[in-house]
C-alpha cells in the first residue's frame, strides 16, 4: 500500500507550552522524521506530524507529572503510527493483537496489558487505552503489580484512538462496552471487573488476581506459540513493555 492510498489529514501546528517547550519541539521534530522514515510506505509526513503533535498535546493536557513528557509522547506516537501502518496493511503483524479499554487507563487495562506480555512472553501484542485518561497510573495498582514482579513504572494513561482501535483484533473492555464503537472484524468482550478508584489495596490485589486468571486463559486461547516458528518464548529481558 502506498502512502497516497489514504488522503493525509492536514496537521495542525502543535501548541506547546511550558519551560521545556524548545527542547520538546526539537525532540518531536526528530521523532517525526524517524517515524516517517520507518513507516513511509504507509503514512505520509503530515500525518506523522499530526499524530506526534496530538500525542504530545494529549499527554501534556492530562499528565500530572511532566518530567518525561516528550519520552512518553514518543512511545505513544510510535504505538499509534505502527498501529496505523498495521491497519493499512503496510506492516505485517503475525502476533495476536489485544487492546484493553477502561475509563481511565490507570489501573485495570494497564494491569491486563502488562500481564498479557508477561504470560505470553511477548508473543501477544497488548495495548491499553482509556475513554477519559487519568493523569497517572494509580499508585496502588503500581504497588500491586510490583508485588508480582510486573512493574508498571513506565506506564502512562493514554486515550483510545481510531488507529490503535483499528489495529486490534481482540478488544476487551472493563464495564464500558456500550461506550466503545464497534468495528467490523473485531472480537469484542467485556470483563466485569470493578473500577479500582478509591479501593483499598486488598481489593486491588483481588482484582489483579482475577485479571491474571482471565489473561492466562486468553493467552492460551490465542495460542501465542504460533508467533515464533520454533514455539519458543523470548527471554524475560526481551519482553516488551505494554503500550
Amino acid at each position: 500500500m502506498t502512502e497516497n492510498a489514504h488522503r493525509p489529514v492536514t496537521a495542525p501546528e502543535p501548541v506547546l507550552a511550558g519551560e521545556h517547550r524548545e527542547r520538546d519541539l526539537h525532540v518531536l521534530d526528530r521523532l517525526a522524521s524517524h517515524l516517517h522514515e520507518r513507516y513511509a510506505e504507509a503514512v505520509d509526513r503530515p500525518t506523522v506530524e499530526r499524530v506526534v503533535a496530538e500525542c504530545y498535546e494529549e499527554l501534556d493536557r492530562t499528565a500530572t507529572v511532566k518530567t518525561f513528557l516528550a519520552t512518553s509522547a514518543a512511545r505513544f506516537a510510535e504505538s499509534r503510527v505502527r498501529a496505523l501502518a498495521i491497519a493499512r496493511g503496510a506492516v505485517e503483524s503475525p502476533l495476536p493483537r489485544v487492546l484493553f479499554v477502561d475509563d481511565l487507563n490507570a489501573g485495570r487495562s494497564q494491569m491486563a496489558a502488562a500481564l498479557v506480555l508477561r504470560h505470553s512472553g511477548g508473543l501477544v501484542t497488548a495495548r491499553s487505552a482509556g475513554l477519559e485518561p487519568a493523569g497517572h497510573v494509580h499508585e496502588d495498582a503500581l504497588a500491586a503489580m510490583e508485588e508480582v514482579g510486573v512493574p508498571l513504572h513506565h506506564a502512562f494513561p493514554k486515550p483510545l484512538t481510531p488507529d490503535v482501535h483499528a489495529a486490534a483484533q481482540v478488544v476487551i473492555t472493563f464495564d464500558c462496552a456500550d461506550r466503545v464503537p464497534r468495528l467490523d472484524g473485531k472480537d469484542y468482550r467485556d470483563w466485569a471487573i470493578p473500577n479500582l478508584v478509591g479501593r483499598p489495596l486488598e481489593d486491588i490485589r483481588r482484582a489483579r488476581e482475577e485479571i491474571d486468571a482471565r489473561v492466562r486463559e486468553l493467552v492460551r486461547e490465542l495460542g501465542p506459540d504460533t508467533g515464533r516458528p520454533d514455539g519458543s518464548a523470548p527471554s524475560s529481558s526481551s519482553v516488551p513493555r505494554a503500550a
